[in-house]
């Protein structure tokens, strides 16, 4: 499930580029290239290595994939593995999109807006509630999903409004456990923003809402697909969140791809065909949107470089 991952890489080499731009190497940018170009290129291979393995265990038979090593290609290409994910996976991933796409939109909103207002507020409000957002960020999931899924439960059970084993349920805990990262990369990308025009958008009278949707977002459009991206990436490979939100196997990629692993065994070559599939969504996304994604990437960078 980390194929986006690999691409990302893959794409990022004008990020290194710049980057070594900025290392002493005597004046001569064609050696910046070209350590650049090597490193994304080892980085890349590294990271390609899974999704080999995923594509050649996916046309392997079960008695193969179960008696060969993994990245032993198949004696017989069997398309029957990926054919079956293909038609089990629909649903999957028709939910998952229901749930994913909009959470990490209304989050990367959510964070942008947040981000403004930290901005604004200046002072020691800037200085610690980023901070905080960046604790929060790093804290292991699994010790916060548990309270945050204990909580929903609770208030479930005291207004009646089921949540548990629904897609508003799953939502909303991803919307709570992603909204510090968001706050924390849309505050980034926030601060790369020149301060004129919010500064001259505050001696009009405009009101945060204004200064929003007038001044900052149309500005922050790359910085804000970039958040998307990630957040939908992230949202897309978790396991723990929909784990511990939902029954069953069906209503998830991950839980679906997990539901292969069982008490009797694992059946590795579907596991392999339903990895493939179920990582091909978030993968069309970045791809479709990677220039926005390398412009937000290349915005921070050309501020803080």
């Amino acid at each position: 499930m980390h194929i986006p991952h690999c691409f990302i890489c893959l794409n990022s080499y004008p990020l290194f580029n710049i980057w070594f731009k900025e290392v002493d190497f005597g004046g001569d940018q064609m050696k910046a290239q070209t350590v650049a170009l090597v490193i994304i290129t080892i980085i890349g291979a590294i990271w390609s290595i899974p999704l080999y393995a995923m594509i050649v265990g996916s046309l392997k038979t079960l008695s193969e994939a179960m008696g060969t090593p993994v990245l032993v290609p198949p004696s017989h290409i069997d398309f029957q593995n990926i054919v079956s994910a293909l038609n089990s996976f629909a649903p999957t991933i028709l939910t998952t999109s229901l749930i994913v796409v909009p959470a990490a939109f209304v989050t990367a909103i959510v964070g942008a807006l947040s981000a403004v207002a930290i901005r604004l507020a200046g002072g020691k409000v800037a200085d610690w509630l980023p901070t905080l957002a960046a604790i929060t960020t790093y804290i292991p999931y699994q010790a916060l999903i548990v309270p945050i899924v204990t909580a929903v439960r609770q208030f479930e059970s005291l207004t009646g409004i089921p949540l548990y084993d629904t897609v508003p349920g799953l939502f909303l805990v991803f919307f709570i456990y992603y909204s510090p990262m968001a706050t924390l990369l849309m505050f980034i990308f926030t601060n790369a923003l020149p301060k004129e025009p919010i500064e001259a958008s505050l001696v009009d009278g405009a009101d945060l809402k204004t200064i929003f949707a007038k001044v900052v977002f149309p500005l922050l459009g790359p910085g804000f697909i970039s958040t998307s991206i990630f957040l939908l990436i992230n949202m897309w490979n978790n396991l723990f969140v929909p784990l511990s939100m939902m029954r069953g196997y069906e209503k998830f990629v991950t839980l679906k791809i997990f539901s292969y692993i069982g008490q009797a065994g694992t059946i590795y070559n579907e596991m392999f065909a339903a990895s493939l599939i179920g990582s091909l969504p978030p993968l069309l996304i970045f791809l479709f949107l990677s220039r926005y994604f390398l412009r937000g990437m290349l915005m921070f960078t050309g501020r803080t470089g």
